[in-house]
């Protein structure tokens, strides 16, 4: 922001078959937040957004 680093992070994305049709994924953030970052809450909110939309798009009803 600005020319300055507030934040720097690791996502980590992991699969797993749980039988047949079934998988269940593992997502890991690791995160550093400096001076002026918006902290983990937002993070938390955003990724939980689009994991409940990607979810959503994979669900076969």
């Amino acid at each position: 922001m600005a020319g300055r680093r507030f934040s720097a992070s690791l996502h980590t994305f992991e699969f797993f078959s749980d039988g047949a049709d079934t998988t269940r994924l593992v997502f890991t953030h690791h995160a550093m937040y400096g001076d002026g970052a918006d902290g983990p809450e937002l993070r938390r909110a955003g990724w939980q957004q689009l994991l409940d939309q990607l979810q959503a798009t994979l669900t076969v009803g």
